[in-house]
């Protein structure tokens, strides 16, 4: 069964390719067109990368899977939507306005509509295959369990929401995945984490990550959790929590889309950007919000423990991109063994979405998910081409692991191209702007001459197998940088640079077999300096997506400070 996974709108819409079971070709669309998370598109450019790799035209797809109950959405949504306006009175136009437009944005109809004009293209006989919907928090659940590698799991899927449901409890087996619990709309963790993260002065639902760095800088306070609890109170043995909509949802919204002026008068006037965060309180509040994301979801960990036993767990959904949070948990003496979705967010629905139905199609989808590496990559040759039409000083390696690892050595940074790009939101050694994290100053040299952002931002180290437990005592697995976890205390000195103020670090443990290449540059740097690490951040600078082509590698190189270009088997220097 050939089965390409599909969803969008939103941010970060991607296609998935599954035949017989197996995951073929995976992508995102904001790689393709360049915009930053690509909100507003479907995954067109996606879903053609996806059939090109496997050799295959649009019309020999058995059918679409999409990552949204569309059919059932439009049905049930007006009723429930009528149920909340009873239950919580709404004066006010904002959110009904929400509402109708989320019922006119996953309308079948549309959707359908929209598909077949954008992907007839690719059909050599002008015909789309029919479509399948698959609910959007089980498309998230099944993405993680059947890519888990575990025979039974606990799942935890938590995001904005999906169709009116926000977060799922549930349990996979050998026969599949029942849900245990659900969570609906206004009751939504990743809508609150959101909702901080616009009035902290950053971008909803695409900067969470920078909130969650932030709390590092903060610190606790009763004050701020008290009056947290007015909008997201909860039970920390069960996880048990409520969400009051009118500091979110229901209200005048004067001052931003996902907060009320009712949340203005309880926390405050919300970060202008010309401020900085690190002014006032509003890393007190990041703090706030951060330990109280912990605390409801370590308590539904607990939850989903007492109820199945299980001590393996699966996380997906936006929030579970939450390293911190993630970090947390892996540490959790319930918890032996944890898989979170590398493409935890919505790029991730449209793999679970087709991993569904391969199961339903009687194939065997569950895998073992070893690397991230499903996207486009591109020859030697072609990359010199496209080096010689950009008159490009350049000369060709024959050890290219080798002569990196000395200019890192030397203090250089440097990007890194090579072979299929990676899904997800971190670069694993594909797309990656490298450096050595022995210097002291390589972390604010890295944001301001390379990423151009906040002077606070982390940067996050990729390390050599061998040597992972030297630096994370935990020994806690973390092969996606998904995962933050507390750093050697005796090491923290040797490399500053990839060490967060709160002592832990977002990791990605790198073995032979994943990824050779960047596996050999890794040993070759530990021969030169005696350690097995590198700072390893998205080649990109903020608000652009990470680079997907060697064209796209070119303008990011001499468009920032990189001292060089390693792509393919090329070096390019400055």
């Amino acid at each position: 069964m050939k089965i390409l996974g599909m969803f969008a709108p939103g941010p970060n819409p991607s296609a998935a390719l599954v035949i017989d079971g197996k995951l073929i070709a995976w992508a995102e669309e904001e790689r393709f067109n360049r915009i930053k998370t690509s909100p507003n598109d479907f995954p067109f450019s996606a879903a053609r990368f996806c059939l090109e790799k496997a050799g295959l035209h649009l019309d020999q797809i058995d059918h679409i899977a999409y990552g949204w109950d569309c059919t059932r959405y439009s049905l049930q949504a007006p009723v429930f939507y009528e149920e909340q306006h009873t239950k919580y009175p709404d004066t006010h136009s904002y959110n009904k306005l929400q509402q109708a437009y989320r019922l006119n944005l996953y309308h079948p109809d549309r959707i359908e509509q929209t598909l077949q004009l954008g992907l007839r293209s690719l059909s050599p006989t002008n015909t789309v295959p029919p479509v399948r919907y698959y609910s959007h928090h089980l498309s998230h659940a099944a993405s993680a369990f059947f890519a888990s590698g575990f025979d039974e799991a606990n799942i935890l899927s938590i995001d904005g929401s999906g169709e009116e449901i926000c977060t799922m409890l549930a349990h996979g087996t050998p026969q599949g995945i029942e849900i245990l619990d659900t969570y609906k709309l206004p009751h939504t963790l990743g809508g609150i984490y959101a909702t901080f993260t616009e009035f902290l002065g950053f971008k909803p639902y695409m900067d969470e990550g920078k909130v969650t760095g932030l709390a590092s800088y903060g610190k606790y306070n009763q004050d701020l959790q008290d009056k947290l609890d007015k909008m997201l109170s909860f039970d920390p043995e069960t996880g048990h929590y409520a969400v009051n909509p009118y500091l979110r949802f229901i209200g005048t919204h004067k001052y931003g889309r996902r907060f009320t002026d009712e949340f203005v008068a309880l926390f405050g006037q919300p970060r202008s950007r010309n401020q900085s965060a690190l002014e006032g309180n509003y890393a007190d509040i990041a703090f706030a919000v951060q330990w109280r994301l912990e605390q409801v979801v370590m308590g539904m960990v607990k939850r989903l423990h007492n109820r199945t036993g299980s001590q393996n767990l699966c996380l997906a959904g936006g929030v579970a991109m939450n390293c911190a949070m993630n970090g947390k948990i892996a540490q959790m003496p319930l918890v032996e063994n944890l898989f979170v979705q590398p493409a935890a967010t919505d790029n991730g629905v449209s793999l679970g979405a087709a991993l569904l139905a391969a199961q339903e199609a009687g194939d065997k989808p569950r895998f073992t998910m070893q690397h991230t590496y499903w996207g486009p990559s591109y020859s030697n040759d072609y990359i010199e081409t496209v080096l010689k039409n950009a008159k490009a000083t350049y000369r060709k390696s024959t050890n290219v692991a080798a002569e990196t690892a000395q200019m890192l050595a030397e203090g250089k940074i440097i990007g890194w191209m090579q072979g299929a790009m990676e899904v997800g939101a971190r670069s694993l050694g594909a797309r990656s702007i490298l450096a050595s994290p022995i210097f002291p100053d390589m972390k604010d040299k890295l944001n301001l001459e390379v990423k151009h952002r906040e002077a606070w931002r982390p940067f996050c180290p990729s390390i050599k197998a061998e040597s992972y437990e030297r630096f994370i005592p935990s020994g806690v697995d973390s092969p996606f940088m998904v995962v933050a976890l507390p750093f050697s205390d005796a090491e923290k000195a040797n490399v500053p640079s990839c060490v967060h103020v709160d002592g832990t670090a977002r990791t990605q443990r790198v073995t032979k077999e994943s990824n050779p290449l960047f596996w050999s540059l890794l040993d070759e740097f530990e021969q030169r300096t005696g350690y097995g690490i590198l700072i390893n951040t998205s080649f990109n600078v903020q608000g652009e997506p990470t680079v997907c082509t060697p064209q796209d590698a070119l303008r990011c190189y001499y468009s920032t400070g990189l001292d060089t270009l390693v792509i393919g088997d090329f070096i390019l220097t400055k």
